[in-house]
């Protein structure tokens, strides 16, 4: 025979891993509701990447490249996919931006090699041969064998230059970045000038130290990059959705803590009535993941407004690309026998 004593113990013991038993079941749809939450902004990038592309096609086809061009631009610096960057390309091929339509040509060869895409690789190829008997060719030379990472003309990547491969540039004076390993950035100016011969550029010195920008005077007024345009923000329809999605999370935790209440209130336990240790354990059991239900309810009926309320409308989402949107953030905080939680605008 178990003494009171033993029971009592046996009671405090099984409290705890009934608690633990509620929260294992109720952190995975807490979870769920997170994770679905932080990939809302890579789903709106994915919408608009190609809401930018077919806007980008369209205008294309009207062959007005001096809009479609930065659609394909901004499409790309979203998804970087393989097929938009081809567009962009050829785009600015059309528009007569024969260096741009180079050096995207050849990422995309490159990218097309890493995907194991035969087809766009040839396809890129060509485009490059029509376009490199329109632009000098030049060389880097490393006889310093300098752990090169990257090489920028006009703050634009080169492709492979940093290996030794031939690439094209335009005529005139160009500003050359060169990056490497353990070394502080190095800049050249050099003045490309047009020839049937390979022009070759030599790494200068580097210093050992971070990878800080090189402070140089540059005379003369070099090029500019035209930056793409500003795509407008998404609608914030995803954002919602989610928002109820934590609603209905939440609602389905309040039945169930409703229905784990009830048999708490119904049991031969309730209101401090003397019953036996197991019976005592099992209300106890419930009760505790009653509590639990009714915290995941409210975190995510709480949470799904927090979404609701602070998704961008279809009027805020033509506003300019400048304007600073305001974030909220959420903190549940828990202790025994409560919670809530804490928002910052």
């Amino acid at each position: 025979m178990k003494g009171p004593g033993t029971a009592v113990e046996a009671d405090a013991l099984r409290a705890p891993r009934a608690l633990a038993r509620a929260l294992a079941t109720a952190l995975p749809f807490a979870m769920l509701v997170m994770g679905i939450s932080r990939s809302a902004s890579a789903q709106d990038r994915e919408v608009d990447a190609e809401r930018l592309f077919r806007e980008g096609q369209k205008l294309l086809e009207e062959r007005r490249f001096g809009e479609a061009c930065p659609k394909f631009e901004a499409a790309y610096n979203k998804d970087h996919s393989l097929g938009t960057l081809i567009n962009l390309a050829f785009c600015h091929k059309e528009q007569g931006a024969i260096w741009y339509a180079w050096l995207e040509f050849r990422e995309a060869e490159v990218k097309a090699t890493e995907l194991n895409r035969p087809d766009r690789r040839d396809f890129a190829k060509q485009r490059l041969a029509e376009l490199e008997k329109q632009l000098p060719r030049v060389i880097i030379d490393n006889p310093q064998k300098v752990p090169l990472t990257d090489v920028l003309v006009e703050d634009r990547k080169v492709w492979e230059a940093e290996r030794g491969a031939v690439f094209a540039a335009e005529v005139g004076q160009r500003r050359f970045i060169f990056k490497a390993r353990g070394k502080k950035n190095g800049a050249l100016l050099i003045n490309i000038t047009k020839s049937d011969k390979i022009q070759h550029v030599t790494v200068p010195d580097m210093e050992d130290g971070s990878d800080e920008p090189p402070k140089t005077e540059t005379p003369g007024e070099a090029p500019k990059t035209e930056a793409p345009a500003a795509s407008p923000p998404s609608d914030g329809s995803t954002q919602r959705t989610i928002g109820w999605v934590s609603i209905g999370v939440g609602g389905v935790a309040a039945i169930l803590g409703s229905i784990e209440g009830i048999s708490t209130l119904s049991s031969s336990c309730a209101g401090g009535k003397l019953c036996p240790p197991d019976d005592h354990s099992s209300a106890n059991s419930t009760a505790t993941i009653a509590d639990v239900a009714f915290i995941v309810a409210g975190l995510g009926v709480v949470g799904g407004i927090a979404l609701i309320l602070t998704a961008p409308s279809a009027a805020s989402s033509q506003a300019p690309a400048s304007s600073a949107r305001s974030t909220f953030t959420l903190s549940p905080r828990l202790g025994p026998g409560w919670a809530s939680l804490t928002g910052t605008f």
